[in-house]
């Protein structure tokens, strides 16, 4: 549970260095994307008091990222919310999520530390590469089941 709160109290600082507006808001071109009409795969996480977390893969090869901080108890924090879209490319079961000038860390989020090597792999600033032949991911240390 401590790993968490650091981890919370870590992300919540990042967000906080700039603008509170640009924290939470979608990147620009995030909104000029077209979702696709069916899923392909999506991931969402389980009952937890740390984040509420969705991804979307659609038929088009267009994404939807939700993020949303669950703050703690007894605490003034505010809850981090991240919503953005973009598209993906596959390899297999492997998909290369493109996100589109996130305005926040992929490394952050999508944590090696917490996840199993086979979970996914951050490419760079704007792309993460998941692996969808997995029934769970776990990100920010929060276990993402496949609906």
């Amino acid at each position: 549970m401590w790993k968490y709160l650091v981890i919370l109290t870590l992300l919540i600082t990042f967000s906080s260095c700039g603008s509170k507006k640009s924290a939470v808001k979608t990147s620009e071109d995030s909104k000029e994307i077209v979702l696709g009409k069916s899923e392909t795969v999506s991931y969402k996480s389980l009952g937890n008091g740390v984040a509420s977390i969705a991804i979307h893969l659609f038929e088009n090869n267009t994404f939807k990222f939700n993020f949303k901080s669950i703050p703690q108890p007894g605490t003034d924090e505010k809850p981090i919310r991240i919503s953005e879209k973009g598209t993906y490319t596959s390899d297999g079961s492997w998909k290369t999520l493109q996100f589109k000038n996130p305005k926040f860390s992929l490394a952050a989020i999508f944590d090696a530390q917490y996840a199993a090597a086979s979970d996914f792999k951050v490419i760079d600033k704007e792309s993460v590469k998941i692996n969808t032949s997995k029934n769970a991911l776990s990100i920010w240390g929060v276990v993402c089941e496949k609906q």
